[in-house]
């Protein structure tokens, strides 16, 4: 699966932190506020863009809801 691709096309960005030896490959978000790091970085990127919202807020009782 291409998650590079597929993250860039959601506003994904790269970035290097280079506190260490060995720089750190960082994905961020500009407007998210969220960063992923390490080998899977990208495909959780991915997953965070296309989770979708929840149906229903999680405080209301699901009998109210209903009709």
């Amino acid at each position: 699966m291409p998650w590079r691709l597929i993250a860039k096309a959601f506003g994904w960005h790269t970035a290097t932190a280079e506190d260490g030896e060995t720089p750190v490959l960082v994905v961020r978000h500009p407007r998210l506020r969220r960063h992923f790091t390490g080998t899977d970085a990208w495909r959780r990127a991915v997953r965070v863009s296309i989770h979708a919202p929840n149906p229903y807020p999680a405080d209301v009782d699901r009998k109210e809801i209903q009709p």
